[in-house]
């Protein structure tokens, strides 16, 4: 299992934050390979919205599907993701800090089917920086606005 935390403070208002941070047509312009990410369900952003995600990595296209199974309007979204045998669990906190936004990210990814756990020791290291540098580009663009 990897497991790891990261925090940052973006220096715009909680519900700008939220609100962009949330939207799935968001997603392409500040994740690392995504390609298209688009939502399968109908009805407003909450519990059980579902969408599909295209990743192009390593000159290969890859399909996943994900969930909501966790959402509180400006507070907090937590998303279970699923890539073949990977399994995913996103866990992200929005708390204001005066006119800035906190955000808490807390991620879980087994590869155990896919990789094994020494699999999961090699990739734990380039999964946590693509992260990194995800979070990074979105401060980014919301504090460029």
């Amino acid at each position: 299992m990897i497991h790891f935390k990261l925090s940052q403070t973006i220096n715009r208002p909680l519900d700008e934050v939220f609100a962009y941070w949330s939207d799935p047509d968001n997603v392409p312009a500040w994740q690392g390979g995504v390609v298209s990410y688009r939502r399968t369900s109908s009805g407003p952003l909450g519990i059980g919205t579902t969408y599909s995600i295209t990743r192009k990595a390593l000159g290969m296209r890859q399909e996943t599907s994900g969930e909501y199974t966790a959402y509180e309007h400006n507070r907090r979204v937590c998303e279970r993701i699923e890539a073949g045998p990977a399994k995913y669990t996103i866990q992200t906190e929005f708390t204001a800090q005066g006119t800035a936004t906190r955000v808490d990210i807390e991620t879980q990814i087994d590869l155990s089917g896919l990789l094994g756990r020494l699999g999961e020791k090699a990739a734990s290291r380039p999964i946590r920086k693509q992260a990194e540098q995800d979070h990074a580009k979105i401060k980014a663009i919301l504090e460029a606005r």
